[in-house]
């Protein structure tokens, strides 16, 4: 089958893009992903470990102004895809669902609608927030395939319209080779977006009170700050595999998103399971469904600089804990969350050589 994919980023890669894009074409499957470079600084056209990425303009500035420049995004992702002829289009989230609508409609091609967050969630203004739940709900409901990234939001779907068939696919990783061995001095890592609301500007903060390292990777609106912060060893973008590497040395890291968004309460991003196959401890915020994949693994916290300061206080002066959760997590994921159980759901929903 030929698949195109679609995604608002340049695939550099996006880490669930890739695996997804890397299972199908291993089983089979004919895949192109056309990604939209914004920076205007990436190959036109490359070859990624059998499948092909296309990627198209316009350059745009990441934010809400990047709306401005989307139309013509679309409108070279519909040229190209019109080119391909593809049997199936796999749309990932609501800024690409569009085209898989028209598609579907004009083509009669099957349509994947593969949803990463709940966009609503981000936005403050009641207007948008309802257009965007209107729309998203006939586009759950004209779409063949529903995927959601965890139980918590397939169920949010499926209220909203989706297919009773919404297929779960956990943004987790796969096994790997990684050196077992933690930086000589307690340090703490985060690997992300440099965002507001992920606790990154709080946590500059009780670093540097507790004398404790921070490195930090990643890009974001928070970048000029966090390299003037003291106790942060800022590293910039880092290519993923690198970004894990750092992620095995570090004591801990963190994943505390604020909970009023209600996306980040359903979240479980794949540094959750990155964190688990590398045995590095995660702080989580308590009663969000991070919490409760990560069992026993995770250390949940209130979202506050005084109780994430007390534990990381006390986690510091505990090794023993840290060694036993690290031990506990490789248990955990190795169990329930390797990439392998994902990959037989996505090849159910298009069919495949079995390998």
């Amino acid at each position: 089958m030929r698949i195109v994919m679609v995604v608002t980023n340049p695939f550099k890669p996006d880490p669930r893009v890739y695996k997804e894009a890397k299972s199908l074409a291993k089983y089979g499957h004919e895949v192109c992903i056309i990604a939209w470079d914004r920076e205007g600084k990436y190959p036109k056209e490359e070859k990624v470990e059998g499948f092909r990425v296309i990627r198209v303009g316009p350059k745009a500035r990441y934010g809400p102004l990047m709306a401005v420049k989307l139309p013509f995004f679309y409108l070279n992702v519909f040229k190209i895809i019109l080119k391909l002829k593809p049997d199936a289009i796999h749309t990932h989230d609501f800024d690409t669902a569009i085209l898989g609508f028209i598609f579907k409609k004009l083509k009669k091609i099957m349509w994947v609608y593969d949803v990463h967050d709940l966009y609503e969630s981000f936005v403050e203004n009641g207007l948008v927030k309802r257009f965007i739940l209107k729309l998203d709900s006939i586009f759950l409901r004209t779409s063949d395939i529903v995927i959601s990234v965890n139980p918590t939001m397939s169920s949010i779907l499926i209220e909203r319209g989706a297919k009773i068939g919404t297929v779960v696919i956990l943004n987790t990783i796969d096994p790997f080779p990684v050196e077992d061995q933690k930086d000589p001095n307690f340090t703490v890592f985060y690997g992300g977006i440099l965002s507001k609301g992920r606790f990154v500007k709080e946590m500059t903060k009780i670093v540097e009170e507790l004398g404790i390292p921070l490195r930090i990777a990643g890009r974001g609106i928070l970048e000029n700050f966090v390299k003037k912060c003291r106790n942060v060893i800022f590293l910039g973008y880092i290519p993923h595999k690198k970004a894990v590497k750092e992620l095995s040395q570090a004591h801990l890291t963190f994943i505390l998103y604020n909970p009023k968004v209600l996306n980040n309460r359903i979240a479980a991003p794949n540094k959750l399971f990155e964190a688990m196959w590398v045995g590095t401890p995660v702080l989580i915020v308590r009663g969000t469904l991070p919490e409760r994949l990560s069992e026993k693994f995770g250390i949940p916290v209130e979202y506050s600089m005084d109780d994430v300061k007390e534990k990381l206080k006390f986690l510091r002066g505990n090794p023993k804990i840290i060694r036993k959760k690290s031990k506990l997590g490789k248990k955990i994921f190795l169990k329930s969350y390797t990439w392998r159980k994902m990959e037989k759901m996505l090849i159910c929903i298009y069919g495949g050589n079995k390998q």
